[in-house]
């Protein structure tokens, strides 16, 4: 039977010094794990900074940034119809007001709806919508990108035609929407539903192509925008956090201790068992010794052997013929 069993029963324990099974603890370290990753997000606002700057300076007369106006020519020849009214509604999809709206929907959904509030999941939707945005209007602070030179279907906001906004967003809110579907739901059904939004963001991105609102390299920068958002703040907010095992009292600083419980059988001649097992705990990591200065194991065994025997001294125990000495 197992000593200091815990109420409930946690994916990770450790053991202290006297062998009780205790729960890990996170500490300082899971706080940290989940604030640092939120650090590369004026790493990746600096990355998409330069990468703005490279497309409108040094690369943009090579391939494959000088083909893209006759791509912008190609999607403006081919309007009307049913097509333009789809690419419409995914305009409106993508909209500030539409993705703000839809994600207010989704954070009450997930605070109120379930018995217990998901917050961290809530905090991951919130915060990726927010900061994509946020790094967007620092890149079109400093980039500044014409649109397209073709007719547009709709008018040209102020900002800059890097990278697009709008599927930007879209990633961001939708994609974010597909991982909580995929790690917080279960069923086989989930993967559907996360499909179905992942579909959301390349159907927004040839919107805009088709509409004339940015070039095919805004479109991409949109999509890297919104994609490496997500990804900080799922390691943010929705990864575990990192544990580290409880240091047990009196051990020394920078050392583990963690009572491992083994069974040893010990052969005890006229004992009443021929295999009595004798609860041995060793201790790793650490010079722990029992009073006197012998191992742990030996000292238990020689307790052990002298229970089974009847007690008494060393030299009480059977001699060679199997019978007791006389005293």
């Amino acid at each position: 039977m197992l000593l200091g069993d815990v109420n409930r029963s946690p994916s990770r324990f450790t053991r202290d010094a006297t062998g009780n099974k205790t729960p890990m603890t996170t500490g300082n370290g899971g706080s940290a794990g989940r604030i640092g990753p939120l650090a590369l997000l004026p790493v990746l606002g600096l990355l998409m900074v330069g990468a703005g700057l490279l497309v409108t300076g040094p690369a943009a007369d090579h391939p494959p940034l000088t083909a893209e106006d006759a791509v912008s020519r190609w999607f403006a020849a081919r309007r009307g119809g049913t097509a333009t009214g789809v690419s419409e509604w995914l305009t409106f999809v993508a909209s500030t007001e539409s993705v703000i709206g839809v994600t207010v929907v989704c954070v009450v959904a997930l605070i109120v709806l379930p018995r217990a509030p998901r917050w961290p999941e809530a905090l991951f939707l919130v915060g990726s919508v927010a900061a994509q945005s946020a790094l967007f209007l620092l890149v079109t602070v400093c980039v500044e990108r014409p649109r397209p030179d073709v007719p547009r279907l709709e008018p040209a906001p102020p900002t800059s035609s890097f990278p697009s906004g709008h599927v930007g967003a879209s990633l961001a809110l939708y994609g974010g929407l597909a991982t909580l579907a995929v790690t917080r739901l279960r069923g086989p059904w989930r993967y559907v539903a996360a499909g179905l939004l992942l579909m959301v963001p390349p159907a927004v991105a040839v919107s805009r192509l088709y509409g004339g609102m940015h070039h095919p390299s805004d479109v991409v920068g949109g999509l890297v925008n919104g994609a490496g958002v997500l990804l900080v703040m799922a390691r943010a907010l929705l990864s575990p956090p990192l544990r580290r095992p409880e240091r047990a009292p009196g051990a020394a600083p920078g050392r583990s201790w963690a009572g491992v419980r083994a069974w040893a059988p010990d052969r005890v001649p006229g004992g009443p068992s021929a295999g009595a097992r004798t609860d041995v705990r060793t201790v790793r990591r650490g010079p722990r010794r029992e009073p006197g200065g012998d191992d742990v194991r030996v000292a238990a065994g020689r307790r052990a052997a002298k229970a089974a025997g009847g007690g008494g001294s060393r030299g009480d125990g059977p001699g060679p013929d199997g019978a007791g000495r006389e005293p």
